[in-house]
């Protein structure tokens, strides 16, 4: 009887040196915490774009504020990117609440950056009944922050495709008793966040069918209905452009071949404490006959994991899809730290953890990266008062937003048609082979659609440029000197060569900025020194 007595005092004496590790983790997550607020509170505002895209995906949300159509044939005001609409529809009613584009969708973002924080660190204490794994769960994921390029306040669609997927696989275990029909919903939001989901939420719904099969099968069935319809309803609605768009395109796309291993060998390297706590997580529940809970936070990281690795194999997968696994990895590391065998080397993985996101962070380039220079406010003040000061629409197919904000019009971004030049037969290289742009009979290969999409662009720019629509053209001299031989049709006249007396649009004289590189973005393409083309008169 005394020895039972004493047992709990003993137990508790062995342990406080673990309950410390809990508290130093506390200690790094309000760090982590503080560290975001602070780079948040500088960037949110920011009236310009931090990523070369922000002002496109601005201006789609423009598009569904005014009641124009996201998903249509591709023209030189708008080519749409191969982006579901969730977050453009969110941006749109924003602005019609009187928020600035790039504003809306930065904080569409950051809300749902919080909002995931807060669905680990409660995933992680439902789980484990501990507040500290918790509270140090949250910390993890706001301090991957650095590590993945500073994406999680930009106006992109990524962390509201993360905290949708994360909320459907939560709902999915530990929802209310029709949580199955909830989590079919919330599985349809996040295909309309991101096309990912198709990727992420198959991988949970094969780890539902180990914990409950009957509840897995339901959620199954009403994904298949819902998402079914979601996807219908927008086909139906832009007579098939937005399946084009979304589902057709990105078949064309090429692939990093790199990056079938160094995904594996060098992106995951900084969240290598997290693997390692996670399949040492998943040993120690099968060993403690947890087997269902085991197999279905395998489902989910293993799901998160795939979604970031074919994602990163795509072109133009950069470093924020790591944040589809990384999530996923925040959520199974802090579970596996609790339990009885890893009680010390739990702690000390996650403790490893901090300290790897945090040297991946400071390793990044900084003066590229975090906050943007006095000299890249100025270069984009120039640039709208110069746009502002022009008769008619401006095209800027490397800046967008900036014509919108000033009355000018919109004009398809660099990338959107990029991307559907993927559709051109490939060289040797890889690239898309520029001469199907002037022998049609190269696009025979393709599809109906696809050759529309083609023909359609290349005909309604000529056009327009042959009419000196657009009042001025800003191209930049560095990243998109191919816009003047891609639309050369109609910026050209009858002896080909542009900036002569036969040309429809003329090169001006002069730098458009007073410093021309200060306008690149801190993130993404290098673009800078833009330049204009007139109208000849």
């Amino acid at each position: 009887m005394l020895a039972r007595l004493h047992m709990p005092t003993d137990s508790r004496r062995t342990e406080d040196p673990a309950r410390a590790l809990w508290w130093l983790l506390l200690l790094l997550a309000l760090a982590a915490l503080g560290a975001f607020a602070w780079a948040v509170a500088q960037r949110l505002p920011y009236p310009h774009e931090l990523e070369w895209m922000e002002g496109a995906l601005a201006d789609h949300a423009w598009r569904v504020a005014n009641g124009l159509p996201l998903y249509a044939p591709p023209g030189p005001e708008h080519v749409p990117f191969l982006y579901a609409p969730l977050l453009f529809w969110l941006g749109g009613l924003g602005i019609t609440m009187g928020l600035d584009g790039i504003f809306a969708l930065r904080l569409v973002s950051i809300l749902c950056t919080i909002a995931t924080a807060m669905l680990v660190g409660h995933w992680v204490r439902t789980e484990t009944r501990r507040f500290l794994p918790g509270f140090a769960a949250s910390g993890l994921w706001l301090a991957g922050y650095g590590w993945l390029a500073w994406w999680y306040d930009l106006a992109r669609n990524d962390t509201l495709f993360v905290f949708l997927c994360l909320l459907t696989a939560f709902t999915l275990r530990h929802g209310p008793r029709l949580r199955w029909l909830l989590a079919a919903a919330l599985a349809t939001l996040a295909l309309l966040a991101k096309q990912s989901a198709l990727m992420w939420l198959p991988a949970v719904g094969i780890g539902a069918l180990c914990v409950d099969w009957r509840t897995a099968l339901r959620f199954g069935v009403a994904c298949i209905a819902m998402m079914g319809t979601a996807i219908g309803l927008l086909h139906l609605g832009s007579d098939g452009w937005s399946t084009f768009y979304l589902f057709a395109m990105p078949r064309h796309h090429g692939w990093v071949a790199d990056r079938r291993l160094g995904f594996w060998t060098e992106d995951m390297l900084p969240m290598l404490p997290l693997l390692g706590l996670g399949l040492l997580g998943f040993v120690a529940q099968w060993r403690a006959g947890e087997r269902a809970t085991a197999l279905y936070l395998a489902a989910l990281g293993s799901g998160g994991l795939c979604a970031s690795w074919l994602s990163r194999l795509h072109v133009g997968g950069f470093d924020n899809v790591m944040m589809y696994g990384f999530a996923a990895a925040c959520v199974l590391g802090p579970i596996a730290a609790c339990s009885r065998p890893l009680r010390w080397l739990g702690p000390l993985l996650l403790f490893a953890q901090f300290g790897w996101l945090a040297f991946a962070a400071a390793a990044r380039q900084p003066e590229r990266t975090l906050l943007p220079s006095a000299a890249h406010r100025q270069a984009h003040d120039e640039l709208k008062v110069y746009v502002a000061a022009q008769p008619g629409p401006v095209w800027i197919p490397a800046h967008g937003h900036i014509s919108t904000r000033a009355g000018k019009g919109t004009g398809a971004h660099g990338q959107a048609i990029f991307d559907l030049l993927q559709l051109l037969p490939k060289q040797p290289d890889g690239m898309f082979d520029p001469t199907a742009l002037l022998d049609r009979s190269k696009l025979a290969h393709l599809g109906e659609r696809e050759q529309q999409a083609i023909t359609g662009l290349l005909d309604r720019t000529a056009a327009m440029l042959s009419a000196q629509h657009f009042a001025a053209i800003v191209v930049d001299e560095t990243g998109t000197h191919a816009f003047t031989f891609v639309f050369a049709m109609g910026l050209v006249g009858a002896d080909g060569q542009l900036g002569t007396a036969d040309d429809s649009y003329l090169r001006a004289p002069g730098p458009v900025l007073s410093e021309p590189a200060a306008i690149r973005p801190l993130l993404g393409f290098d673009v800078h020194s833009p330049y204009a083309l007139l109208p000849r008169r």
